[in-house]
């Protein structure tokens, strides 16, 4: 806990190493040492001791243990759900996620393979997208804080639910990235750019996949592209003859672009 939030008077639950699964010990707190170092009295086990803790050894007060612990028991059990469906957060799949729901807005946050957010900013989201509101994984649990966790299986099928009720706000955001990085990468000292865009690209395409993304629209905007990088070559060959002018102009036309 933070020092702030520790009261001398008050009973605590200790841990000797601040990792789940560890044992809870019960004590009191007797009063502030220095530091984060606390004098405390053991009441479970070894009543009546009086020894010193940290403030990262006292977890939660004693009152809140048990709901404290039977979050962290969903927490593991979410973890482990996540990883017998194999979950990579270095995936595509995961990437295209991260993607999908920074387009969904409602301040709905994905991350490391878990969807979170209040479970009224969650129906709203899973209304939009036509999904069942009332299913939801048997992993997936409520916060003590009211924040509603749902694992990655959960997370996938809204993405691509959503991607087919609002086509539009997502593939907004990938094709403005993706023409950005695209545009920047020709410069010099943003080489950096590539590899991401490669990296990204499968991730992307996903979501066009997602989304039903007319591959005609998909082919007219690959031969934009192609036009872009033949237009790009022209600037880089015209600044090579010392043709800085018409250069300029190609350069200034694309950038608009």
């Amino acid at each position: 806990m933070l020092k702030a939030q520790i009261e001398p008077g008050v009973e605590y639950a200790f841990r000797e190493h601040p990792a789940p699964g560890i044992p809870f010990q019960r004590v009191r707190i007797i009063q502030h040492a220095r530091g984060s170092k606390w004098r405390v009295e053991w009441i479970d086990p070894s009543p009546g001791l009086v020894d010193y803790a940290d403030s990262g050894q006292l977890i939660v007060r004693w009152k809140d243990h048990k709901a404290f612990l039977k979050e962290e028991a969903n927490q593991e059990s979410l973890r482990m759900h996540n990883d017998k469906l194999g979950y990579n957060e270095n995936s595509p799949i995961s990437k295209a996620l991260y993607q999908v729901f920074e387009s969904v807005g409602d301040q709905v946050s994905f991350y490391r393979g878990i969807l979170r957010r209040s479970p009224e900013a969650i129906d709203r989201v899973k209304t939009r997208a036509k999904a069942d509101v009332t299913k939801r994984s048997p992993a997936a649990y409520i916060s003590r804080s009211g924040t509603l966790h749902l694992p990655f299986d959960d997370a996938l099928e809204l993405a691509r639910m959503f991607c087919v009720a609002e086509p539009a706000a997502v593939l907004a955001g990938v094709e403005t990235t993706e023409r950005d990085w695209a545009r920047k990468a020709r410069y010099e000292g943003e080489e950096y750019l590539v590899p991401l865009l490669n990296e990204y690209r499968a991730a992307w395409a996903l979501i066009r996949q997602w989304t039903g993304h007319d591959p005609a629209i998909a082919q007219r905007e690959a031969e934009i592209e192609r036009l872009e990088r033949v237009v790009w070559d022209a600037v880089y060959a015209l600044q090579k003859a010392g043709l800085d002018k018409p250069a300029a102009k190609l350069r200034l036309a694309l950038e608009k672009h």
